[in-house]
């Protein structure tokens, strides 16, 4: 059976990463459990709900004997992250018991087998590729959120994924607002395909990427799962399965007017009008004058908020109303210094780009202005 020694720290951090991908909502008790598996040098770790997420990770280990077992994940946690030593011992006995041995603490955890543990089935035929770590953060940071959270429509739960050769495409939206990117790469496979990723598997990935580094990803996609490979973690989700919407017929072909602001100008004024903008389902109404981009927020509860800054205006004088908060998202997943906001009618949804790229795009719907 399993038994093997390692360092607490990186196995508490491996620990830590797996045990997002436990749901909790499985009927089969064993799913709520970290799988265990010492080979003959490292120890593997994994956890999936089967569907949305699998989480995989493995830390470098002296294996005194090769073996495997199931344990809950809250607990083994907590364990690992209490106990006082530079290294753990790990031993499992035949009734599926995990003794945990650091410096002079011990703790025996009641597991569960490990041949009763399902995992997410081999991918069959991938195509895989690599991307910076640095260039699929951004991607994700600038795009996942836009997804639904609202179950009732699980093909607006994930966010969509047009690869070919020459680059890829990603796009999500929960009907209120669509952020859709675009990276010009060689991407070495034969055929474009398309997919439909979870948010769960994406906010898993933008957890343990490094939006600094020089290092890769490896992206894994088959009909119907894909998988991430991030150093030492690996992060597996089924794809979503439908038809998404025809997000470019969502997109402004024509605008009569723009208006370019401070990135940090119109973030840092939007945090302020929230204060009260919260207290009217986020509404703040922007009106545009000689040179000077007017912000308001009003409520008969709280009262009423106001604030400009400069801006560059193009076209007829606007005015228009949003979700603050949509804003922000959106704003705080841009890099650039200066934004641009192309408007047309007081009804029609208005476009924020980053100035200087046309790489990135985020169409918000208006709000009534009251």
């Amino acid at each position: 059976m399993l038994n093997l020694s390692c360092p607490q720290e990186k196995l508490y951090a491996s620990v830590q990463t797996v045990s997002h991908g436990v749901s909790g909502r499985s009927t089969q008790p064993v799913q709520n459990n970290i799988y265990l598996e010492s080979t003959s040098n490292t120890l593997r770790l994994v956890a999936t709900d089967l569907e949305f997420i699998s989480l995989e990770g493995e830390v470098d280990g002296d294996v005194a004997d090769q073996g495997a077992v199931t344990v809950p994940a809250r607990l083994l946690t907590e364990v690992i992250g209490a106990v006082a030593g530079d290294d753990v011992t790990l031993e499992a006995d035949e009734q599926s018991t995990l003794t945990v041995t650091a410096g002079r603490s011990s703790f025996r955890i009641r597991g569960m087998s490990a041949a009763d543990f399902e995992m997410l089935p081999p991918m069959d035929d991938p195509d895989s590729f690599e991307l910076p770590q640095r260039d699929l953060h951004s991607i994700l940071s600038q795009v996942v959120f836009a997804t639904s959270r609202d179950e009732t429509r699980p093909i607006l739960t994930g966010a969509l994924f047009n690869i070919s050769p020459s680059g890829l495409e990603a796009v999500a939206t929960d009907t209120y607002r669509l952020a859709l990117r675009k990276m010009t790469a060689e991407i070495p496979i034969s055929d474009s395909r398309v997919a439909i990723i979870s948010r769960t598997a994406l906010d898993e990935v933008l957890r343990v990427i490094d939006d600094e580094a020089d290092a890769t990803a490896t992206v894994s996609l088959s009909d119907n799962q894909v998988l991430f490979e991030i150093g030492k973690v690996r992060v597996g989700s089924r794809l979503i399965e439908g038809q998404f919407p025809n997000y470019e017929k969502v997109l402004p072909d024509d605008c009569d007017r723009q208006i370019t602001v401070s990135n940090a100008d119109l973030t840092n004024t939007l945090r302020r009008m929230l204060i009260v903008a919260r207290e009217d389902s986020n509404r703040v109404v922007l009106r545009g004058s000689d040179g000077t981009l007017t912000i308001t927020a009003e409520s008969q509860d709280v009262g009423k908020a106001e604030e400009q800054i400069p801006a560059t205006l193009e076209g007829e004088e606007p005015e228009i109303a949003f979700n603050a908060r949509y804003l922000l998202d959106a704003l705080q997943a841009i890099p650039q210094e200066e934004v641009r906001l192309e408007l047309s009618q007081p009804l029609n949804p208005g476009t924020l780009k980053p100035v200087g790229t046309d790489e990135y795009l985020y169409v918000i719907m208006p709000m009534q202005i009251m």
